[in-house]
């Protein structure tokens, strides 16, 4: 009996075509390309006063949007597969741990040091500016 194959993609379907296309898988160029241009975004203030700084900061965005990428394929296998597989190994079945668990654990770890590094490498914002009366009324 054939065993059903599916792809993981961003749209959630089967493998097959829909309209002569391809699925997309969710761990492309593409993908990783729009996140890092998502968070870099962020950090637009930085850009023109520090572009040194600016230059270290896009390499933690490159790993930071890799790494959430390939959560979200690892996501999609868990969902699609679960955390268990069972493996054949000739004539004993056994059950075990999804890879696609280690996987996404993994990237977990990083991806959360990455973003408070990030998060800690915001600019400011703007604050208001504040009058002299104001700040001696201690209203600030």
């Amino acid at each position: 009996m054939a065993e059903k194959k599916n792809d993981i993609s961003g749209n959630g379907k089967t493998s097959g075509t829909e309209a002569g296309k391809a699925a997309e898988p969710i761990l492309s160029e593409a993908n990783v390309k729009k996140e890092f241009n998502a968070i870099k975004r962020m950090f637009k203030g930085i850009k023109e006063d520090d572009p040194d700084k600016m230059k270290l900061i896009e390499k933690i965005i490159e790993e930071v949007a890799f790494q959430k990428v390939a959560m979200r394929a690892a996501k999609a296998e868990l969902i699609l597969h679960g955390l268990q597989t069972t493996t054949k190994n000739a004539s004993q079945k056994f059950v075990k741990e999804n890879p696609a668990v280690q996987t996404y654990d993994k990237y977990a770890r990083s991806y959360a040091s990455n973003i408070k590094t990030l998060i800690d490498l915001l600019p400011p914002k703007q604050k208001k500016e504040v009058s002299r009366l104001a700040a001696l009324r201690g209203d600030v």
